[in-house]
């Protein structure tokens, strides 16, 4: 977000009470996000928790795959927020296209450390508030139907992709508690390295 500032500069209004509020959380998150990421990282031994599991390797392989499109997407986006207007939805401005690109790399990159890390319960609480954004962005699709471009057959890729994946997250909570219940999804921790 930060250089999508940067990049459309003259279309804010310095010197404002929300642009200033936007260009600090925009220049300090960056920093202060992954620092703070780091220093609990260094209190975390990696075990599993008393109730926990391990995702399985397809579960884990699904979650890295979908990292890496919704990077790339978000990467097309900010590359080429001309070729995105084209073909988007719904309609776009470049500066917007940036915007989303920020919003659409969030969930690649988290899906990419939940499945590097491959733990239910370090998991959990982002998957979950992952579904909520999800009902809360189709009650905006509901809402905001009329805006779409109901020929665009991303339209129903968009709509499909977010129902998919709701569906698909209440499905692994559902079988990743179901294995935690029946006690055979915490496994021994594998010996560390000599």
């Amino acid at each position: 977000m930060l250089g999508t500032t940067f990049l459309h500069w003259g279309r804010f209004r310095h010197g404002s009470f929300p642009f200033d509020l936007w260009f600090w959380i925009y220049l300090v998150t960056p920093v202060l996000v992954p620092a703070v990421w780091l220093v609990n990282r260094r209190h975390d031994p990696g075990t599993l928790e008393a109730r926990d599991a391990r995702f399985e390797a397809p579960v884990s392989r699904a979650l890295t795959a979908t990292g890496v499109v919704l990077v790339a997407i978000a990467a097309w986006m900010y590359l080429d927020p001309e070729g995105v207007v084209a073909v988007w939805p719904w309609g776009l401005t470049t500066l917007t296209a940036r915007a989303i690109a920020a919003f659409v790399a969030l969930p690649g990159v988290g899906w990419l450390a939940i499945a590097a890390d491959g733990r239910w319960s370090a998991a959990r609480v982002m998957i979950e508030t992952t579904a909520l954004g999800l009902v809360l962005l189709l009650v905006a699709v509901a809402r905001s139907w009329h805006d779409f471009h109901h020929a665009n057959v991303l339209t129903y890729v968009y709509f499909l992709g977010l129902v998919g994946t709701l569906a698909a997250i209440a499905t692994l909570r559902m079988w990743m508690l179901r294995r935690i219940e029946a006690g055979d999804a915490v496994r021994s921790e594998p010996e560390p390295p000599a």
